[in-house]
């Protein structure tokens, strides 16, 4: 009985053995491409951002509370940009 049940855990580790190898490559590989995704999404959103902030300076070009530097600072202090 020990006999089937030696050659059994002999075949299951040897499974392991040429497995985890490519379990492991597998895993860094969509490791990789779940951070790159990331990054990529960071960098849109950034992105996102810069266009608002540039959309809305050019809604506001033509204020008139920031033609000269005290009234720009007040609008800043108040409002922000």
């Amino acid at each position: 009985m020990f006999g089937i049940v030696g050659k059994i855990k002999t075949y299951i580790i040897g499974t392991l053995v040429f497995a985890l190898p490519i379990l492991y490559a597998f895993g860094r590989i969509k490791g990789k491409e779940a951070e790159k995704n990331k990054v990529l999404r960071d960098e849109l959103d950034n992105q996102h951002k810069v266009s608002n902030f540039y959309k809305n300076m050019a809604e506001h070009e033509d204020d008139p509370s920031t033609n000269d530097r005290r009234n720009f600072s007040q609008r800043l202090r108040n409002k922000g940009l």
